[in-house]
């Protein structure tokens, strides 16, 4: 309860205070346009994927002399090239995409060592590096044509803004959102964060890195020895350290980059978990209520946005307390019906009003509950363990393109059926003790309201883990309507066709013949389409 009401109110405060920024304006005469480089660290993804990236940093709008693109590639480091068991792998990795770079006019870098991840990449190749500024870009994020023009401008209007952090889209659905159907329906669940709390952060000057679609100041990144890595959270490490120093970061609410959520269940829990521990590292480590340098404002907005990552604990507790009482009859309160109609009905629908007022409009009733209960499982052994041993951690990469041949069960479902058996019970006896125990009622009133909605969020996080399967290695957009094109194919034919889906790796195609006449394509004939 101190938890929840204390979290509660450190939202509020957040999110009581919105900065909406449009871009900056850039000068009329480009020479004055600061130098970049666009830098993509890149681990274990195909050459595939990298290349979608590294076209779209290279069509970026801005002067080609002013802009170079760097890929960082950790996967291709001396020490795995003379590893035995990958040195093959390794070595034609970066023999492959040397070549990419040669053909792209991109450069490549690696390094000896794969020392502190993500962080330790970037940092390898800051020496290197010549520009003012620095795009950050993760190997899966395609940024728009005019990324930098809308970014660039707020370094040239404030010489004290370190960084610009742009919104995370997402191309495809999380498995969360595929596994329940809502993709095309619910807004995003990383729309709460980008669009409402990294807007309120801004509005304390603690908006954050967040490791991706973002413009540094490389100056001052090298003034604290570049991206931090005390923590598996680096990004919001390397961010802290900054604000310490006195510099502004600035949050820009458009979105201006595409990327890929991961594709698994275990791959998605992973992911959070780590932000989950990364968060409890920077809490004990470099705990912004006594980190020097911060103003008042921004160790409360800090600790609100790591706080929010004890809520597995939270979540345990919500879930099991009402069974200790319909089970074992343990109270887990002390209040009269009058009471609980008068204290904390009031309390709830308050709640729940000031929630739809700042949330409504980018997050559906309970979804928050459901994300929740599917990462607990998981999350609590791994925070418990972090608090035990909170420099025992190391960087693993998420991991992009997976295939699932068959629909299956995640493996962490075990435990969402054990919580619904549990709950289901709770219920059965609640009811038992309604019916035979009449004195209990004012109780049971409430534990059983209490109870029901548990049972619709776990009920949901159970078939959340029957996950779908998915042989693509790309996700393929599906347009509004068709889109109108004709296709060129073999003997000069000119086919009308309308695509269905689209991805980098294929498309659907609806050929409108008329009545009796078909047309037939040979596997691996080239065809081009053309859209109208």
């Amino acid at each position: 309860e101190i938890y929840s009401a204390g979290f509660a109110l450190l939202g509020y405060f957040v999110n009581v205070n919105p900065r909406c920024r449009i871009p900056a304006p850039l000068p009329s005469d480009e020479s004055q346009l600061p130098t970049v480089d666009i830098v993509i660290p890149s681990y274990n993804e195909s050459a595939e994927l990298l290349e979608v990236t590294l076209l779209g940093a290279l069509n970026i709008q801005y002067p080609s002399d002013k802009f170079q693109v760097h890929l960082l590639d950790d996967g291709g480091t001396d020490d795995r090239c003379n590893k035995q068991k990958i040195a093959e792998q390794s070595r034609a990795r970066r023999r492959t995409l040397q070549q990419l770079c040669l053909n792209l006019g991109v450069t490549y870098h690696t390094r000896v060592h794969n020392d502190h991840a993500k962080a330790g990449n970037i940092n390898a190749a800051l020496d290197s590096l010549r520009g003012a500024l620095m795009v950050i870009l993760d190997a899966d994020h395609v940024p728009t044509r005019d990324f930098l023009r809308k970014t660039v401008g707020f370094f040239l209007q404030d010489e004290k803004c370190f960084l610009v952090q742009t919104p995370h889209s997402f191309i495809n659905p999380d498995p969360i959102e595929k596994n329940l159907g809502t993709f095309y329906d619910s807004p995003p669940e990383t729309e709460l964060f980008h669009n409402v709390i990294q807007t309120g952060l801004d509005g304390w000057n603690a908006s954050f890195f967040c490791g991706s679609a973002a413009v540094m100041r490389r100056s001052m990144l090298l003034e604290v020895g570049g991206i931090q890595g005390d923590t598996i959270t680096e990004d919001a490490e390397t961010a802290m350290i900054l604000h310490a120093k006195g510099y502004h970061s600035v949050f820009l609410n458009e979105s201006l980059s595409i990327g890929l959520q991961p594709e698994t269940m275990m791959s998605f829990i992973a992911q959070r978990v780590r932000w989950a521990q990364g968060a409890l590292q920077l809490l004990h480590f470099k705990n912004p209520l006594t980190l020097p340098g911060l103003k008042p404002m921004q160790r409360i907005a800090y600790l609100a946005s790591f706080s929010y990552w004890f809520f597995p604990f939270s979540r345990i507790i919500t879930i099991l307390a009402p069974s200790m009482f319909l089970l074992f009859g343990i109270m887990v309160y002390n209040a009269t019906t009058e009471q609980y109609a008068i204290y904390g009905v009031p309390y709830f629908l308050s709640t729940m009003i000031f929630s739809d007022f700042i949330f409504g409009k980018i997050r559906w009733p309970l979804i928050s509950d459901v994300y929740e209960m599917v990462q607990t499982p998981l999350a609590a052994p791994a925070l418990a363990a972090t608090i035990l041993r909170p420099g025992k951690l190391s960087f693993k990469v998420t991991p992009k393109g997976e295939q699932l041949d068959r629909d299956s069960i995640a493996p962490t479902a075990w435990v969402q059926y054990l919580l619904l058996l549990i709950v289901l019970l709770s219920l059965i006896v609640g009811g038992w003790r309604w019916l035979n125990h009449p004195g209990e009622r004012p109780q049971l009133i409430f534990t059983m309201m209490w109870e029901s909605i548990n049972f619709m969020i776990v009920a949901a996080a159970v078939s959340v883990t029957l996950e779908r399967k998915q042989r693509r290695e790309q996700f393929r957009i599906v347009p509004m309507h068709p889109i109108p094109a004709v296709f060129h194919a073999a003997n000069d034919r000119r086919i009308a066709v309308r695509i269905t889906d689209l991805s980098t790796g294929g498309a659907s195609l609806r050929m409108p013949s008329p009545e009796g006449v078909h047309e037939t394509l040979k596997p691996q004939e080239n065809i081009i389409i053309w859209l109208e």
